[in-house]
């Protein structure tokens, strides 16, 4: 794990850099508030601890820098400063943790640990592989029992491994995870480290080597073996894991706005019974409008398209004179009645979501005819939550991707092909039928990335790979859960870290976003109230945004023409969200400068994927 400390106190410095050291933890530092700023925001850290007196700039002012500009790292603040109000000042500037001094240097690591566990899932009390156990509190590793030892550099890079367990690290990986930025350990260092490391465990009677070197990319913590009571372990982080918190994250927003819902109906009852009596006033009816735009907005994202379908049919009915109208009236009714037996069915919504999720998850096509890789490559794709289409031939290929154009069809987002360069007297399908249909994946707008699978590693074939537009060139072998590793990385490559901001005063909506756009790696800041709109622009600093065209003090089109008029925002991506499907609102919207239009309710596949054609 790597720590920035950032102290003044050279005494406490020299103290903490040693005993952290000495715990296998990577210690950066620096003695005042601009070189934690420099340090903090120029390399990747698990943790910060943080002085509340520094020169320069405090460590108050600090840690609301680093929250503003959308740094999420953990923060550890010391301080001399006792009392409630000091804690609560530090606490709202974004620390994690406040410890006061004098401390024990054992409590602070207690506090280092909790924090990390708190924050991450994937630091967990105890890390194992099978029957091999590490305990980061005691910094004990033991086999069947057995306890055994290990240099420090050897138990950090078990540690590491065990921590990213689904994750290929290279060289610079592990170097940046386990060494200091002072240091620069040359790489036959590490690879040094790695063999006495892999010796060792080959001696404890391990029955293979649980770190497999992954040729021309890096190092992976292989699966346990799979057996007796070892095939029901689930490894540390999966993406199984995490899609089941997903669905759990969606269910409990559902039930959160269940209430809200009810309380939205009864409104919508109202205002028809009103309308009925010809009593509807302009504020109820404005308020039966937004509640209607809500439901639309919302009860897609949880599966219930119909009932989102219907929502938006009263909403564009309540938006008409309907006084001397009894045929719309009539269908009014007829809506809401239907709007309200859908939502009072008995469904189970844990179902339906992950249901949806899956429909929505990223696809991968798959063009190879070996039907044992491609069924075990398509048995690990489900597992990480994406889907597999494999097809045996290019030109099979070729028909499906017409067909899916043609039907207007989601296309895959990532193309995987086994590609053969070794001249064979039987060859199954000649190589530049691959590269071919590689380079027109290339040429689509936008492009999909291809990964190849080769039977070898020449450079030739490499740079033919390359000038035809491949993302990915792996060598066989190559295992399936390698490969979908892989091609997670293919997929997050352009997305990942990017900071996407959302202003819609729909807090349901915001809520739901997050974690439907998590696999995709995007940060999201979401914003509610559009009067504060430039003030948190400017402290996040996004690379797109969403906006709701309709919103309570200043519209989204208002705040897109604001931007269009500024010398720098002027050219941020912006894409609008919205239930309307008007022609003439459609034409406000780009005339005010957007780049791109999308309807509520949008699955997170289509949402995604349009942002992502906005940032390249």
């Amino acid at each position: 794990m790597k720590i920035l400390l950032i102290d003044d106190d050279e005494t406490l410095v020299d103290l903490l850099s040693r005993t952290l050291a000495a715990r296998s933890y990577a210690i950066d530092v620096a003695t005042d508030g601009e070189q934690g700023w420099i340090l903090g925001s120029t390399y990747t850290y698990d943790l910060i601890i943080l002085d509340w007196s520094l020169p320069k700039l405090d460590g108050i002012g600090l840690c609301r820098r680093f929250r503003s500009h959308g740094y999420d790292t953990p923060i550890i603040l010391l301080t001399s400063r006792h009392g409630s109000q000091n804690k609560i000042q530090g606490l709202d500037a974004g620390a994690d943790d406040y410890l006061c001094k004098p401390f024990d240097l054992d409590e602070l690591e207690a506090h280092i640990r909790a924090l990390l566990r708190r924050l991450n899932c994937d630091f967990l009390p105890v890390l194992s592989w099978g029957d091999l156990q590490l305990d980061p509190c005691s910094r004990q590793v033991s086999y069947q029992g057995q306890k055994l030892s290990f240099a420090a550099k050897e138990y950090s890079l078990l540690e590491l491994f065990l921590r990213h367990d689904h994750q290929v690290l290279n060289i610079e990986a592990i170097i940046a995870s386990l060494w200091s930025s002072t240091e620069y350990p040359a790489e036959a260092t590490v690879r040094s480290h790695l063999r006495h490391l892999r010796q060792k465990l080959k001696q404890a009677g391990l029955p293979e080597d649980l770190i497999e070197t992954v040729r021309g990319q890096g190092y992976c913590l292989k699966s346990p073996p799979q057996d007796g009571n070892l095939a029901e372990i689930e490894p540390l982080g999966s993406k199984e894991n995490k899609r089941s918190q997903h669905v759990a994250t969606l269910t409990s927003a559902w039930s959160k706005y269940l209430p809200k819902s009810q309380q939205q109906l009864i409104t919508l009852e109202q205002a028809i019974k009103s309308l009925q009596q010809g009593k509807l006033d302009i504020s109820d009816r404005l308020s039966a409008i937004l509640a209607a735009h809500s439901l639309a907005g919302n009860l897609g994202l949880f599966g219930f398209e119909w009932g989102s379908s219907l929502a938006r049919e009263i909403e564009q009915l309540l938006q008409n004179d309907l006084s001397q109208t009894s045929e719309k009236l009539s269908q009014l009714e007829i809506n809401f009645q239907a709007l309200a037996q859908e939502l009072a069915m008995e469904r189970d919504i844990a179902g339906q979501i992950s249901k949806k999720l899956l429909e929505d998850s990223p696809l991968l096509l798959i063009v190879d005819n070996n039907p044992d890789f491609t069924k075990q490559l398509t048995k690990e794709a489900t597992a990480q939550g994406i889907r597999a289409e494999i097809l045996p031939t290019p030109e099979s290929a070729r028909v499906w991707l017409r067909e899916k154009q043609a039907r207007e069809e989601q296309l895959p987002n990532v193309v995987l092909l086994r590609i053969t360069f070794a001249e064979s007297a039987i060859e199954p399908q000649p190589r530049w039928e691959y590269l071919t249909l590689m380079a027109e994946f290339n040429l689509l707008v936008p492009s999909i990335p291809v990964m190849v699978i080769a039977d070898r590693d020449h450079f030739q074939d490499r740079l033919q790979v390359a000038r035809h537009g491949g993302s990915f060139y792996l060598t066989q072998p190559v295992s399936p859960s390698q490969t979908i590793i892989f091609c997670q990385q293919v997929l997050q490559r352009s997305s990942q870290g990017k900071k996407v901001m959302v202003v819609d005063d729909d807090i349901e909506l915001l809520k739901a976003l997050p974690p439907l756009l998590q696999p995709w790696g995007f940060k999201v800041t979401t914003l509610d109230d559009s009067r504060q709109f430039w003030d948190v622009l400017q402290a996040v600093t996004p690379d797109l945004l969403v906006l709701d065209i309709e919103m309570p003090h200043l519209s989204g089109i208002e705040l897109c023409k604001v931007l269009r008029a500024h010398p720098y925002w002027c050219k941020l991506p912006v894409l609008f969200l919205t239930v309307h499907t008007d022609t003439a609102i459609a034409t406000q919207v780009f005339a005010s400068g957007a780049d791109d239009l999308i309807q509520k309710p949008v699955a997170a596949q289509k949402l995604a994927s349009r942002i992502l054609n906005r940032l390249e």
